[in-house]
């Protein structure tokens, strides 16, 4: 009788341990398919930011300082760049949007400033190329490359005319 009562025993905490085991097992299988799909999510709004971000600032500094003459394409640290002049007061200032080092940069100072240094701009964001091209009628295409590789052509226009 005392046999048969070690042997129950020992049955009851093989069943233990092997529920304990799946329960575990189970843990890690979900904690995996949770973290897979987390990054999934993560890259793919990662993506989705760079692409707008890109768009959304360019644009909305070409519509913010649009004006007859004032946005056109211009030479910058020997690469394309967007040129936005305007005058605050009777003083003339000069934007540049230009590639620098990997970034989208911005750099604002005054038109009679001479030739400032690339790197003095405001990085934007982290790019791996922009290509600028004036078109007929005011349009401007912009090509981003992002650093996932991706290229992003958009076509704006120049509402105020050349």
């Amino acid at each position: 009788m005392k046999k048969n009562m070690e042997s129950r025993h020992t049955v009851d905490m093989l069943f233990v341990i092997a529920l304990l085991f799946l329960f575990a097992m189970g843990a890690l299988m979900l904690i995996a398919l949770g973290s897979s799909i987390y990054k999934r999510g993560v890259d793919t709004l990662t993506k989705s930011y760079d692409r707008r971000t890109a768009y959304a600032y360019i644009t909305e500094k070409l519509r913010q300082y649009d004006s007859e003459g004032s946005i056109s394409t211009d030479i910058f640290n020997k690469s394309g760049a967007i040129r936005i002049d305007t005058t605050i007061g009777d003083t003339p200032y000069v934007t540049y949007l230009y590639d620098y080092d990997g970034a989208l940069m911005e750099l604002f100072a005054r038109a009679d400033a001479g030739e400032l240094p690339p790197e003095s701009g405001q990085k934007i964001m982290d790019i791996e190329d922009f290509l600028v091209t004036s078109r007929s009628n005011g349009l401007l295409e912009i090509t981003i490359t992002l650093t996932s590789g991706e290229d992003l052509t958009f076509i704006t226009a120049k509402r105020s005319g050349d």
